[in-house]
């Protein structure tokens, strides 16, 4: 079986904040790695920030235990009196400013709910790959998502974390829908630039300078909640 391919708006539905860069969305059917066997990086631990092609986020890769990750995505909204025109909101650079002058509040930045995934490394054919599986979607009669996604990891330095999407229809087309199976043509596949999407996720890490400024629009969350 391919992986499952789907359109950026049906999968935005799903998954959320998904990156119109890549153009469609190659998900697998199965998961890579075993989160069991695996070890957490540190360097990737802390707040990102993903000013892509798409609805702005800011991303919290915290340790669940040392195998795995606890992401939580917080998608930036604009309050009822904010304008946020002034910036370019796929540029770093105009994160940080609107992060420097934007209050955090229900008339500013603001966010009204969050997206959650299981995250594990696992390495194959002499690179990192990171397993993201989606927490809350999922099939009733076993609690287990229908898809998960895959990236191979680049860090060109500390605060840049570069994640390539796994998904080629052609490199897949007729495996047996297996970890293993999967595992095997990624293996062989690892330094194929077919095996990915050509241009990566680019995060940011969040200094931390500007830290309470993501607890704060974390915080918003949980007020539109009632809580």
């Amino acid at each position: 079986m391919k992986p499952t391919t789907r359109s950026i708006s049906g999968a935005v539905v799903m998954l959320a904040i998904i990156p119109a860069i890549i153009g469609i969305l190659a998900c697998m059917p199965v998961p890579i790695g075993d989160p069991e066997r695996s070890r957490i990086d540190p360097e990737i631990t802390g707040v990102w920030a993903w000013p892509g092609d798409g609805p702005m986020a800011f991303y919290a890769f915290e340790p669940y235990d040392k195998r795995t990750w606890l992401v939580t995505s917080v998608p930036l909204e604009e309050g009822a009196q904010a304008d946020f025109s002034d910036y370019d909101l796929e540029r770093y650079e105009d994160v940080v400013k609107l992060m420097e002058s934007e209050p955090v509040g229900e008339d500013g930045a603001t966010a009204s709910g969050t997206i959650i995934y299981k995250a594990w490394r696992t390495k194959l054919g002499g690179e990192w790959f990171l397993t993201w599986e989606p927490k809350g979607v999922f099939d009733e009669a076993d609690f287990r998502p229908e898809v998960w996604m895959v990236f191979r990891i680049d860090k060109p330095d500390a605060d840049t974390l570069d994640l390539y999407m796994v998904g080629s229809d052609k490199l897949f087309e007729g495996v047996a829908e297996t970890r293993r199976a999967y595992e095997r043509v990624i293996k062989k596949n690892a330094r194929n630039p077919e095996l990915y999407a050509d241009e990566p996720l680019r995060f940011y890490r969040i200094k931390p300078g500007y830290l309470e400024f993501f607890a704060e629009l974390a915080g918003e969350v949980i007020k539109s909640d009632g809580l």
